[in-house]
Parts: C-alpha cells; structure tokens; sequence
C-alpha cells in the first residue's frame, strides 16, 4: 500500500534490484512509477533487454493505493491497483537476476542514477539530481512466487477494509495566520508542510510578512518563493511582480534560480502604522551559482536591492536598483505571475479575462485567454501603464508605471510598454503558459512545464517595459507602483496619476523645502526649525489628483502630533496616521492621510 503526495520527477523505483543499463548489462527487476504516477515493472534478461510492462492507469494522489506486480515464465510480466489486473505482457527471453559484476544495493523510493526531470525545457538550465517519491510507502512485501489474481484481490479486499485516508500533510503555501487587525511588518518562520521545511537550515525570523488592518490580504516574502515578494489575496491566491533577471550560457540568472537562497536576503527597515519598508537583496545567478555579468577579476557580479515602500491601503513602490558590471545589458525587470499550492491550476485562479489595462487616459480593454492566446503585442491601448490581474478573489493585485517612463519592446517600429506573455504555451494542458521548476521546488532547473496539479507551480501573463529612473556607470534603477484592489482600473488610473504626477504641494509657514519622491510616493518636508504645526496645501487637479498623501517631515524629532485636519476637518485614527523613524541627525515624522481629491486639498498637522 501506498499514498502519493506528488508525482515523481521521473521515473522512481517504489523498489528496485536492477542493475543500471549504464553498467553494461541488463539485470534484475524494478517497480516504478513515472511522472504521471502511472507504474511500470521492468525485467533485465539474458539475452541482454530490459523488458518493461507500463500501466495506462496512474495512481490518484492523496490516497491509499495497492500496487502488485508479478512476473512468472508461464504468465509473463503482470501489474495490478487495488486488487484488479491493469496491465499485462509477455515476451521471449529469460528473466535475469542481478549476477557478476558488484553487488547492486536494493533501493526504496529513490532513483539510482541523477536525470533530467522530465518535461524539461532548457537542458542547459537544468542539472541532473536524484528523483525521491513523495509519498507513504506501508507493507511493503516480496514473494518468491507469482501471486495469482485472485489472492491479489482477496488480499485488496481484505487490507482496504480498514483504510483511511493517508496521512499526508496539507499543502498550503503560508502567509500567516488571519490579520490581527493591524497594519505592520513582522519577521517570522513560515512553516510549508515537514519534509519540505526539514532540509532548511534556518531558525527564527527567515521570512517577512506584511499585514494589513483593513482586509485580510498580505505582503509576503518567503523562503519558498525564493523571496520574490507575493501580494495574496484575502482568499489565499499569490501574484508577483518578478524580479531582475540576466542570462548567461547556463540559462536563466534570477532569483527563481536560487532555490536554497544563499544569495538571497530580507529585511524590513521601517514598520509603523504609517508606513512599512522592506528591501530585498538578491543576486542574479543560474541554477549552479554562477552570476551574469561576472567580473573576471573581482568575481563581482550583478546583484539587485529591491525596496518595497507599502502604504495601509495596500499601495506600494517597488524601487528596482540593479547593481551590474552591465547595467545596460539586456535584463528583464518585470513579469507578472501567478503562483499556485498542489491542487490548483492556472484556470483554479485566474478568470479567462486575466488581464485587465489601461493607460494614463483610462483607455482600457481586457485581454482573454479563454478561446485563444492574445497577441505577443496588445494592440490596444497603445501606451499601457497599468493593469489589474483579474484573480478570482476580492482583492486583486495591480500594478502601474509613470507614463513618462514607457518605453521598451518594439512592434512595427513602434515602441510598446508591454507584451503579453506568448511562449511555452500548451493549450491542451493549460490556456495558461504553466511550470512547475519554481516555487518550492529544490532541484537545479530553471524551466519544466507542468502536467498535473500535483506541486507548486507558476503561470506567466504580461512583461513591462520602461525606461531607467536613474543611472550610474555601474547601476540602473526602475521604479513601479503595485499593491491589491477591490475597485476598477479606472481607481488605479486616478492613484497613477496622484504618483506620477503629483499634486503641488506648499508650506504655509516657514519650512526650508518640500518636494515629492515618487521611489517612496511621499512628499518630503525638511524643516529648518522647529515649528508647532505644518500647514501644508496640495493643489488637486484632474490630472493631478490628491489620493492618500504620504508625508516624510525630516527633523520632526519625538514629539507627538496632537491632531491633524482635512480642509479644517479632524480625521479619525484610521485615516489618519503616524510613524517615527530614526536616522543618523535625528527623528523624521512619517505621516499617512486618507484623502481623495481633484481639487486643493489643506493638510494642518499639529504637535505638542
């Protein structure tokens, strides 16, 4: 009897005596299963064959299954599940057992010689490794004769009476427990399912999770997903952004590609109920450990610092800082996908119209997958600066770039800021592109398509492309708004253009300066002195509207704000809100305000 957890790899012995066809010979038996979870009994003989008998019935997952194969001269090579005949073969030749040469060691569950998995899709991307079973091996038992069909079932009918369901663990990716009701960031050690966290060698505080106090959506950045950071939903659905990625001659050079993240880090550097920041260092390498643009002589290559700015109402700034020897090279910085727990599949969590874009005028259509695959380049709108992917959850994840930044894939020598993901598409499988080499998934590839629900796996939808923030001769960096919405795009268009183009903000008592940065979506006020209030003023406008400002008052020191007022409005705890953050000359005031508007908008904060 066993109970399957997953699909194996590749082909994987439940129990095999047989000598490797590498070893020059063909000798001894196997029964195995492959990655369809279907079994096959192979026979090496005399007369140098491996003779093998595969079933065209594969075993359910998550339940007790009985495997029995036989083999006799008389009746051939015979395979049964749960107590009936499935397969059946025979052939000229005489069984051989494993003889001469050294001894072979028996082996349970786990493959004798490292492979490829199959359904890979770069070679060059992928190491050979070990296949193991995932799954509950129980009685396992040899018999020096062939058992006839009838004991096998008499056997089944009797065992099966007193079977329950295996216990196998439930696989549910982790993002925390329900939110307590309160906006922060909190270092932590998820926890996936016990053969899977076993191997890690980490103690507290290895992921970051960012709770919000308005819904039960999260910010996560976890072990599992190599910590490229997933917005989930209320319900549990993870999207991402992606990440930095480099190529060199061994395949992909990206976070995904680091699956026991020795070059990849977190940390959280503000938490407050005004705002959190989390950055994320990571380094572009392949499967093996080798980075892009890897300098010869310092043996420095490209690395990545991406700082997450997040604001209580689930917006945020993904600020992009590629730190390369090439930093104009080719790179990818941005890919939008969803990432999927055993069980579920692209369509178990993407609505067939997944995407849903715009651009800075609020021009908008939805692209389908459900008939056919959208074109490479959307052809409308032109000039796309936001989507929201259309997950089948409340909450759905956004993202947006300032239209001043657009550029990018070229379609008829017209520059596009966005494609719709084309490649590796099996529309029998899936309408979706949809792998399985990442997340959760320790083996060295960097590309395997995915056949069944069975493990972790990844669909793929839309690239941007945009143009740098900033540069240096040996940096580049790109920024990005994101977050989750239960509104329409026409919402995430006003938030753009609060971002891109901010209302104009002025002091109406004596500051030194105010201006905005769009990296962290605040204004900033440096105060040449201490004052008692700030009175500040944003001029709203319908291309520049006011939406949930942020404030960073440099130099504000400890001192408590004892009330703030809209338009000469006061505002309660949950619309407004303050944080502190030290910095090496002091104490700044983080500030936090819900408010929209198209028009001027009076913002008096008042101390001690």
């Amino acid at each position: 009897m066993g109970g399957l957890g997953a699909y194996p790899k590749n082909f994987c012995p439940i129990y095999s005596h047989r000598r490797p066809i590498s070893d020059g010979a063909h000798q001894g038996y196997s029964l195995e299963l492959d990655d369809w979870g279907r079994p096959v009994l192979m026979l090496g003989t005399y007369e140098g064959k491996t003779e093998a008998l595969l079933s065209d019935e594969k075993i359910e997952l998550n339940k007790w299954t009985h495997v029995v194969a036989t083999y006799s001269p008389e009746k051939g090579m015979v395979l049964y599940l749960n107590g009936k005949q499935v397969a059946h073969k025979t052939f000229k030749g005489t069984f051989s057992i494993v003889r001469h040469h050294e001894e072979v060691p028996k082996l349970i569950g786990k493959s004798r010689e490292t492979q490829r998995p199959t359904g890979t899709i770069r070679p060059e991307g992928t190491e050979k490794s070990l296949t193991y079973l995932d799954a509950i091996l129980d009685e396992l038992e040899l018999y020096d004769v062939a058992l006839d069909a009838k004991s096998i079932a008499s056997v089944y009918q009797k065992e099966s009476k007193s079977l329950s369901t295996p216990a196998l663990p439930k696989r549910k990716f982790p993002s925390g427990p329900k939110s307590p009701g309160i906006f922060r960031a909190v270092n932590t050690t998820l926890k996936y399912y016990p053969s899977w966290d076993a191997p890690w060698a980490v103690d507290k505080h290895a992921d970051v999770v960012v709770q919000f106090d308005e819904s039960d959506c999260k910010f996560v950045f976890w072990r599992g997903t190599s910590y490229i950071p997933s917005w989930v939903s209320e319900n549990g659905i993870f999207f991402n952004n992606g990440f930095n990625e480099g190529w060199n001659a061994h395949g992909s050079c990206e976070p995904m590609s680091d699956k026991k993240t020795k070059y990849s880090s977190v940390k959280i550097v503000e938490s407050s109920p005004a705002r959190v920041v989390v950055q994320w260092r990571y380094g572009l390498v392949d499967v093996v450990g080798n980075f892009a643009f890897e300098d010869p002589q310092t043996g420095w290559g490209d690395w990545t610092n991406e700082t997450y700015t997040i604001y209580p109402d689930m917006s945020a700034v993904r600020e992009d800082v590629l730190l390369s020897n090439a930093p104009n090279a080719a790179h990818e910085w941005q890919e939008s996908m969803v990432v999927m727990e055993p069980e579920q599949r692209p369509e178990s969590v993407l609505e067939y119209g997944a995407l849903t874009v715009s651009n800075i005028d609020g021009e908008s259509t939805t692209y389908s997958w459900e008939h056919n695959a959208p074109k490479l380049w959307p052809e409308y709108p032109k000039n796309i600066t936001n989507q929201i992917v259309n997950t089948k959850a409340k909450y759905k994840p956004f993202s947006s770039l300032r239209p001043q930044d657009i550029a990018g894939g070229i379609d008829g020598g017209q520059p596009q800021s966005m494609d719709l993901y084309a490649g590796e598409q099996r529309r029998h499988i899936s309408v979706f592109p949809w792998w399985n080499h990442w997340p959760v998934a320790p083996r060295p590839t960097d590309g395997r398509y995915a056949m069944v629900a069975d493990r972790g796996s990844h669909a793929s939808l839309s690239h941007y492309f945009w143009n740098a923030y900033k540069t240096t001769d040996r940096s580049m960096s790109k920024i990005m708004l994101c977050g989750m919405t239960n509104d329409n795009i026409e919402s995430v268009v006003n938030l753009n253009k609060s971002w891109s183009n901010p209302a104009k903000i002025s002091l109406g008592n004596n500051t030194s300066k105010a201006y905005y940065k769009p990296e962290e979506k605040a204004y900033i006020i440096a105060l040449n002195k201490q004052v008692e209030y700030l009175d500040i003023t944003l001029a709203g406008t319908e291309s520049s509207p006011v939406v949930n400002p942020a404030f960073v008052v440099e130099n504000w020191d400890q001192r408590d704000v004892t009330s703030l007022t809209v338009n000469g409005k006061p505002l309660n705890d949950k619309d407004a809100r303050f944080g502190y953050k030290d910095s090496l000359n002091g104490v700044d005031l983080i500030v936090w305000v819900r408010t929209s508007s198209k028009d001027s908008v009076d913002i008096k904060i008042s101390s001690k």
